[in-house]
């Protein structure tokens, strides 16, 4: 039971995974393909957003932003060099976790297609699609941040939802590969901060 309690977000994602993989998937593309050619005020809401969030949520972001937290830990606030150290640790082996999983599965984006198509390990272009990286990246971002400021825990899950989400609404994802960007962000994560106790936490409250 404590098992299931500690990986509790793990589950519920892999609960749903088949239903939106085997059924949901082509619907939801459909329908938002739908939203981009009504061009409905839903959609013009969200296309104002994806800018930003894109930006926000993009790897290269996420990994800077981690560097420079290690590094203000590192130099000036020493309550912060753990956090950073595990938050930039954590995100770079998320990445290419998710790239090597991307290329050797060879899911074509619905961009191209509404069905499932694999071809297998491939380094074509717009066969990348599966998992997701932005959502690899966002949700090992939350389970590690959440590990050492567990009142955040809520913002930062909403905040790779967001990220996860516009994927989908960009076409650049099928909701099946946000559900498994988001099963392999946590379980970097996991792995990443399962030799710890949360020191950082305790760290960064005596701190300040």
């Amino acid at each position: 039971m404590q098992f299931l309690r500690d990986n509790k977000q793990m589950f519920y994602i892999v609960f749903f995974f088949p239903l939106f993989f085997l059924y949901l998937d082509r619907i939801v593309i459909l329908w938002m393909r739908d939203v981009h050619m009504d061009n409905t005020s839903l959609y013009a809401l969200l296309h104002s957003m994806d800018p930003l969030i894109d930006f926000i949520a993009h790897g290269a972001t996420l990994i800077a932003g981690a560097f420079i937290l290690y590094l203000i830990g590192r130099f000036f606030k020493p309550g912060l060099y753990d956090v950073g150290r595990s938050l930039f640790a954590g995100l770079v082996s998320a990445g290419i976790s998710a790239q090597v999983l991307k290329h050797l599965i060879g899911r074509a984006r619905p961009r191209l297609t509404d069905d499932s198509i694999f071809i297998g390990p491939s380094i074509r272009s717009g066969y990348d699609s599966f998992p997701s990286g932005h959502t690899t990246l966002a949700f090992c971002l939350a389970y590690i941040l959440s590990q050492y400021f567990p009142r955040y825990r809520t913002p930062l899950y909403l905040f790779a939802v967001a990220a996860s989400l516009e994927r989908i609404e960009d076409l650049a994802h099928f909701p099946s590969d946000v559900l498994a960007g988001a099963i392999v962000g946590l379980i970097v994560g996991k792995l990443l901060m399962v030799r710890k106790t949360c020191p950082g936490e305790n760290h960064y409250a005596r701190e300040n």
